[in-house]
């Protein structure tokens, strides 16, 4: 009798343990599915709201955003953001 109920507390310990551990991993990949949301609707807002971009220029980066969404907006708040890509100039008459 004795050693049936420290054979279930046993288990009951490791049951409790890998819930713990299942519990912190669903919540750790909560918090990075979030964080690329984020992240993703925050470089296509700046990409819309970039005044170095003329239109095809910010096509082109909500394309590579849509397409690469994870690695895309990272490149664009490292080299896009700051970068330009403007029409030639006007010709004067």
């Amino acid at each position: 009798m004795t050693t049936t109920t420290l054979a279930s507390a046993n288990t009951m310990a490791a049951g409790t343990a890998e819930t713990a551990g299942s519990i912190a991993l669903a919540g750790g990949l909560i918090a990075v599915a979030f964080a690329g949301i984020v992240l993703f609707i925050a470089a296509v807002v700046s990409v819309l709201r970039s005044r170095g971009y003329e239109t095809g220029g910010k096509a082109m980066w909500l394309l590579l955003i849509l397409v690469f969404p994870v690695l895309a907006p990272i490149v664009w708040f490292i080299w896009g953001r700051n970068s330009t890509i403007m029409s030639p100039p006007r010709p004067t008459a």
